[in-house]
């Protein structure tokens, strides 16, 4: 299929008409937490609530409706991000190489030891059994306020060491296909790399007019990957644009613009990429799902299939997708305008994304949950977060479940995790809120400590 993705959901009334509304909502929700805000200042606030859902998207997302409590108090906060268009460079811009927050130098230097990850955890992958790294908001005591860190381990978290790039800012996209070869891309970019695992990195300038700020990347090797960039202003007749890498990221083919439907590049929900091949593709956006053959040459539209026992729901966006080999899993939140309600639906693929089928769908309640996906059948669905943690797992892609009752850190509740089998695991543990009803209390950040289980989420331990 070629040019713009074809549609068979409805007409172009019905989806601008649905699309306006929930980014009404967004605008109603928010307006009754903070004081009357620029433009600039909205577009900030739901960029940012966006890219905290995006970056989430390999450990676990709670439902959308999660996005909506988080935009009410991150729309309050009022900053303003630079967004003035960085200049293309050449690859040779690619060459200095510097150590972990140190100035450009020959090689790599020692990676500094850090004694604890502490309770300003943001999120995480557990890259295999020993590796894996963790985003944290760590005080300084120089600057006298919390400073974003990349920290890394080899030792299953015994030990951690700062991986962090220089100048690294607070909503990066972060992606390591191995224990070695990561990237890191924030806001106003550059694009860092690492063959190292993080103990030095270097640098590739984006493309003139392209932001950091509502990217997605997807890497099938070391070498292999595909970048999603928005444009830095709304004006841009390009909102997004496809990019890949054959060097590991050391340059950036463009491959063409990609059309998504209702879909701003500085509003609502930021989509995700999975790519199971060097050709074949997904992008999950806000209001639709397309997929491409050719490497992002053309593009055509997914029709999902309904929900298990549903009529009458609608895609309205992706909490996670993850691509293992030529099989895909995709976790969408599904909308019914009739009942009004959202249901979380766990689709998988079995040819790179050309057909879909319904593996699992959850009740209302659901759209909350938090999901680990292991590999393309084995899924752990942590159905209850407070309190005693519900856990149902799957081993065959949810024709079977088990259900357990696990116990986590007292006092602490679970905000995300990620798994490397289907016994062993981190989580993020967030403090529980003390706030009763009807009262006005502080807002909780989206940060908490990291713990791990080697149960499969029956027992979980802080780690220090």
């Amino acid at each position: 299929m070629n040019g713009q993705p074809t549609d068979d959901r409805g007409s172009n009334a019905d989806r601008v008409t649905d699309a306006d509304r929930r980014i009404g909502e967004w605008a109603d929700l928010s307006a009754m937490s903070r004081p009357p805000a620029t433009r600039p200042e909205v577009l900030t606030a739901r960029v940012e609530v966006a890219a905290a859902e995006r970056r989430r998207s390999r450990r676990s997302v709670p439902g959308l409706a999660m996005a909506l409590v988080v935009v009410l108090v991150v729309a309050g906060v009022g900053f303003v991000v630079s967004r003035q268009p960085s200049a293309v460079a050449p690859s040779a811009s690619a060459s200095a190489m510097v150590g972990p927050s140190g100035p450009p130098g020959p090689s790599a230097s020692p990676s500094p030891l850090v004694t604890s990850t502490g309770d300003g955890v943001a999120d995480i992958q557990r890259i295999d059994e020993k590796n894996g790294w963790a985003y944290v908001w760590s005080p300084s005591s120089k600057l006298g306020t919390e400073v974003p860190m990349l920290l890394m381990t080899d030792d299953g978290g015994a030990t951690w060491r700062d991986a962090t790039p220089p100048n690294a800012e607070s909503q990066p996209v972060i992606e390591f296909f191995d224990a070695e070869h990561g990237w890191f891309l924030d806001a106003e970019g550059p694009l860092w790399r690492t063959a190292d695992g993080g103990r030095s990195w270097n640098q590739t300038t984006l493309p003139a007019g392209r932001t950091g700020m509502s990217a997605a990347m997807s890497f099938v090797s070391a070498s292999i990957g595909y970048l999603l960039l928005s444009a830095n202003s709304d004006k841009d007749p390009e909102p997004w644009s496809l990019y890949r890498t054959d060097d590991g990221g050391a340059s950036l083919q463009r491959v063409g613009a990609v059309t998504l439907p209702d879909e701003p590049a500085l509003s609502g929900p930021l989509p995700v990429i999975a790519f199971s091949g060097p050709l074949d593709g997904v992008i999950a956006g806000w209001t639709v799902v397309i997929r491409t053959q050719d490497g992002g040459a053309h593009w055509a539209t997914v029709s999902l299939p309904q929900p298990q026992g549903s009529t009458g729901f609608r895609y309205i966006g992706a909490q996670q997708l993850q691509a293992f080999g030529s099989s895909l899993v995709l976790l969408a939140t599904m909308d019914s305008a009739a009942v009004r309600t959202d249901e979380s639906t766990t689709y998988v693929s079995d040819d790179a994304g050309r057909s879909w089928r319904p593996a699992y769908t959850g009740s209302a309640e659901s759209a909350t949950d938090i999901w680990a996906v292991v590999d393309s059948k084995t899924w752990l669905d942590f159905t209850t977060v407070e309190g005693p943690i519900q856990v149902r797992a799957t081993s065959n892609a949810g024709e079977a479940w088990t259900e357990s009752t696990g116990a986590g850190p007292v006092g602490r509740h679970v905000m995300a995790v990620s798994f490397v089998s289907a016994t062993d695991g981190w989580a993020i543990f967030q403090t529980d809120s003390t706030c009763q009803a009807g009262e006005l209390c502080a807002f909780q950040g989206d940060e908490g400590q990291l713990a791990e289980t080697h149960d499969g989420g029956m027992t979980w331990q802080l780690v220090p």
